[in-house]
C-alpha cells in the first residue's frame, strides 16, 4: 500500500489524504494562522494550502518541509501513528518513567538486605 508516497508495512494503518490534510487544518488553526500565512510562510499560493487541506497532497519532501513550517513533530503529516504531540508530552512522560524507577530501585533496596539475611540462616 502506497500513502504520500511512501510504501507502509502491511501492520501499520495508513493515513489517508484526507487524514494528512485534517491534521494539516489543525496545526494551521492551532497557530491561529488563516490560509494565506501558511501559504506565506510555505511560500505558496492560499489555494494550494486549501487543496492540502482537502486530501489533494504534495509530494512527500513538501510534506516533510511543512512540518517544519507547522512546528509539528517530524511524522506528523506522514506517520498514522501519531508521535509525541509536543515537548511538555515527552517531559510528562519522561516524569512519570523517573518516578516509576525511582520507585523500584527503593523496592529493590529495601529487598537486598531481607534476601541476604534470610540466605544466611540455615
Amino acid at each position: 500500500m502506497f500513502v504520500c508516497g511512501i510504501a507502509r508495512r502491511r501492520d501499520r494503518v495508513a493515513l489517508t489524504p484526507e487524514d494528512v490534510g485534517l491534521r494539516i487544518r489543525e496545526a494551521r488553526i492551532e497557530r491561529g494562522w488563516t490560509h494565506e500565512e501558511l501559504a506565506r510562510r510555505a511560500g505558496v499560493n492560499w489555494r494550494t494550502v486549501q487543496r492540502w487541506q482537502k486530501g489533494k497532497l504534495p509530494r512527500i519532501l513538501t510534506l516533510l518541509q511543512l512540518e517544519d513550517v507547522l512546528g509539528v513533530p517530524p511524522g506528523h503529516l506522514v506517520e498514522a501513528e501519531s508521535s509525541i504531540e509536543s515537548l511538555q508530552d515527552l517531559r510528562l512522560r519522561v516524569d512519570e518513567l523517573t518516578e516509576r524507577v525511582e520507585t523500584l530501585t527503593r523496592l529493590l533496596s529495601s529487598e537486598a538486605p531481607r534476601r541476604r539475611s534470610s540466605a544466611r540462616k540455615p
